[in-house]
Formats: C-alpha cells, sequence, structure tokens
C-alpha cells in the first residue's frame, strides 16, 4: 500500500512479503522509465502526471513528483518502522467506513449495526484498519481528545502507566499465569520497544476496536508532539504535531457522531 494526498491506495490485493514490497520500491524509485504495472497497480506515465489504475478498477492522477516523493517516504518510514523507531507524520486520519448497503440489510438493530463500521489510521503511512463498535469509539476519542488537549488523565487508573518498566519487573515476577497479566505483559514489552523519546503518564486506548483488536499507548513526546503507539496489531509508533493531532481527532469525532445520530435515527 502507498498513502497518497488522495489517500491510501492498495497496490495488491493479496498479501506480498515484506522484503519484495522494500525492494520493488527502491526499484520504482530509482527508475528513468516507470513500470507499466506493479502488482495489481497500473500505471501510465505521460509528461509530468502519473494515471494508476487500482485492483478495483479505481483510478488517481497525481504529478510524477508527488509520486516519487510518496514511494521515497514509503520506504524512509518504512526503514523506521523495521527498527522500532516512531514514524514523523505531519498530519493523521482516522477514516471511518461505514456498512455496505448488503450488511445493512442483515441486520434491524442499532446495537448490531454499530459493531459493523471499520476505522483507517493513516498519515503518510498506514497504520490501522480495524473493525469499531460505533458507539465505543466515539467515547475513546473523546478521552484521547482530552488528553491530547489539556493532559486530562482518564477516570480509569488502569489506563494510565507511569512506569513501565517496574510494571513488566512485577509481572513477570508473578510468573504470568493469569491470561489478563499475559496480555497486560504483551502490551508493555511493545510499549518498551516503541515509546523512545517520550515521557510518562503513557494512557491505554483501544478506539473500541475489536478485529483486530488493537492497543494504542499516547503520550506526550516532546517539542509540540504527540506519540501513538500501535502495540499489538500494527505494532508501530507514529509522532505526530500535537495540533495536527487534535485536528484529526476533532474530525473523527464530528464524523463518527454523525453516523452515530443517522444510525439511532433510522429506528435501525
Amino acid at each position: 500500500m502507498l498513502v497518497l494526498e488522495e489517500g491510501p491506495v492498495f497496490i495488491s490485493e493479496d498479501p506480498v512479503t515484506l522484503d519484495e514490497f522494500i525492494s520493488s520500491l527502491k526499484a520504482l524509485h530509482s527508475m528513468d522509465a516507470l513500470p507499466k504495472k506493479l502488482w495489481d497497480l497500473k500505471i501510465m506515465a505521460e509528461g509530468g502526471w502519473v494515471h494508476l489504475t487500482l485492483w478495483d478498477g479505481g483510478e488517481v492522477q497525481l504529478t510524477r513528483d508527488n509520486f516519487i516523493e510518496a514511494i521515497r517516504t514509503s520506504i524512509q518510514n518504512l526503514k523506521a518502522v523495521l527498527n522500532n523507531k516512531p514514524v514523523r507524520m505531519e498530519w493523521l486520519k482516522f477514516k471511518l467506513k461505514p456498512p455496505s448497503h448488503e450488511v445493512l440489510e442483515m441486520f434491524s438493530e442499532p446495537e448490531d449495526i454499530m459493531d459493523e463500521y471499520e476505522v483507517q489510521v493513516y498519515g503518510s503511512t498506514y497504520v490501522l484498519e480495524a473493525f469499531v463498535n460505533l458507539e465505543g469509539y466515539v467515547e475513546e476519542l473523546k478521552l484521547l481528545r482530552a488528553f491530547v488537549a489539556d493532559g486530562k488523565l482518564p477516570a480509569e487508573e488502569w489506563r494510565v502507566k507511569w512506569n513501565v518498566d517496574g510494571e513488566i519487573k512485577r509481572l513477570s515476577s508473578k510468573g504470568v499465569k493469569k491470561p489478563e497479566d499475559r496480555g497486560l505483559l504483551r502490551e508493555l514489552a511493545g510499549l518498551k520497544k516503541l515509546s523512545a523519546g517520550a515521557a510518562p503518564p503513557f494512557v491505554r486506548f483501544t478506539l473500541s476496536t475489536y478485529d483486530p483488536f488493537e492497543v494504542l499507548y499516547a503520550a506526550d513526546s516532546g517539542k509540540g508532539e504527540f506519540l501513538l503507539a500501535f502495540v499489538l496489531y500494527s505494532g508501530m509508533a507514529v509522532k505526530v504535531p500535537k495540533n495536527a493531532l487534535l485536528r484529526a481527532i476533532d474530525e473523527a469525532i464530528k464524523d463518527a457522531e454523525k453516523e452515530l445520530k443517522r444510525v439511532k435515527l433510522s429506528g435501525r
């Protein structure tokens, strides 16, 4: 997948190995003449423009310079992810995908429909796509906004981690027999690996994801930036300017509340 100004673009319907993906992007970046195809992505270059035809029939047109820059950025960001370093992004998007018409016809209760929404999280690199519970998603976004905007901590103390190393030692010394302890230890191990440069408190959110289930920890990383560490499924961290992150969260809340109101008013 490449992330262009227009949004994320799937270049293959089927999974490809990471090594193959990176090597292909590097080759593409160094070519004077662009190939006509990259997996399922058809490429037509004409003058200073590049016309892309996606595997699902969609089309995107952008300048050659923007296309090459997107490839360069993808390579750079993938290197950061592979080295467990945060990816710096100037912007972030929480894109809510409503259920299809076919899915809506299968359900009659609002509670069922609310579980059929998906969210995509991406900036200059794709971070996550997961199903969410719409109502829980709105609640989580509001808690995240309160923390980013004003440093307000959630009322639930279990969400807030002040001493990651100390908690890892505490859990390890217990033998980690309970499933919930094993899960928390896995989260904290991922957080420790991804949180370099950020200071506690680290605050836990899930965005109400469930397929896949993801946990992100947010923290102030200084210099007007916030760290979001996606510790379970994505296994990567991003650093986003505070103002850009607040804009992304506000937009996400607005979109989600609009959908929530529509679902409840529809009587479904």
